[in-house]
């Protein structure tokens, strides 16, 4: 850096001391308000301030450039807190529970009785049967099993 742009942020140092305590920005230790101090200071540089108001500037926009980065990380933060959540507590007694809703019964229900009715009677027995509860052997599972899978998803019945 030039050694013009080092004296005067020398003596520009006490306002960003200054500002520094008045405005907090909570992630930033000192050298992130010195760094950024500096960067202000070199955009009012290049701007061919003149002498006489260039730490009135200085203060002017650093503080500016200060407040803009705290609004900027408060509404990041107010962005999260009021993101779509879901309540759990709303569907607690429908997770606990392992019961069914109305509807999936219903489907159920009608899905059932349509195989029935497709079903010959030897699968209708060995579908009764895997609905009790009972064991079925590996050949029959597996029999049952396509022969539902044809029914549900064939285009052609």
């Amino acid at each position: 850096m030039s050694e013009e742009i080092m004296n005067v942020f020398e003596k520009v140092k006490p306002i960003i001391s200054k500002t520094m305590r008045t405005i907090r920005v909570k992630s930033w230790n000192i050298d992130d308000y010195y760094q950024e101090g500096l960067i202000v200071l070199n955009d009012i540089l290049n701007s061919k301030c003149k002498e006489e108001q260039l730490y009135v500037h200085f203060k002017v926009k650093y503080r500016q450039k200060l407040i803009d980065i705290v609004r900027k990380t408060q509404a990041q933060k107010r962005y999260w807190e009021t993101a779509a959540s879901l309540d759990v507590y709303e569907s607690e007694s429908f997770i606990s529970s392992n019961k069914n809703t109305p509807e999936e019964l219903a489907i159920y229900n009608s899905l059932k009785n349509e195989l029935f009715e497709k079903l010959s009677p030897s699968y209708q027995v060995l579908l009764k049967r895997q609905l009790s509860g009972e064991t079925l052997t590996r050949m029959e599972k597996h029999r049952l099993k396509e022969k539902i899978k044809r029914i549900l998803f064939d285009d052609e019945q």
